[in-house]
């Protein structure tokens, strides 16, 4: 359920299948194909707080599509919520989807970690220029 109150009936295999994140989160280990710790229903839901239940809609549809393979669906504002998501809690193949799909559309993604003492988030070096518009995945522990 996410923390607005819209509950998703989701299996977790594709969470603890594709996530470290996740994989921590519901099974307390590193790897795949470990038990959820604890077993969850609609009565006693697990509550993510860190996304909004429009943006988890679009997240889902990644692994439940009607169509396999096809997103065509998605506009570039909505491949940009889903690598938002992806980049959050790990899912390193959808962040590649993500930026594929992105790249179709012309946007170009520059990811960057900032440390605590940044004063510029992205380097010039960093743009790819031959893409006209860019998407900026900054990992942060503080606010800037």
């Amino acid at each position: 359920m996410t923390d607005d109150g819209a509950k998703f009936h989701v299996h977790s295999y594709f969470f603890t299948r594709e996530s470290i994140y996740w994989q921590q989160k519901l099974t307390g280990h590193n790897e795949p194909h470990h038990p959820l710790s604890k077993h969850y229903t609609a009565n006693d839901p697990y509550i993510i707080q860190d996304v909004d239940s429009h943006d988890f809609r679009k997240f889902l549809r990644v692994f439940y599509n009607t169509r396999y393979g096809d997103y065509s669906f998605f506009s570039n504002l909505d491949w940009v919520d889903i690598l938002s998501i992806a980049h959050k809690w790990e899912f390193p193949h959808v962040k590649t989807l993500s930026k594929l799909y992105l790249g179709k559309m012309g946007y170009g993604v520059v990811e960057r970690t900032c440390g605590v003492h940044c004063t510029r988030i992205v380097d010039d070096e960093m743009i790819d220029r031959s893409y006209p518009r860019q998407v900026y995945l900054i990992s942060c522990g503080h606010e800037i």
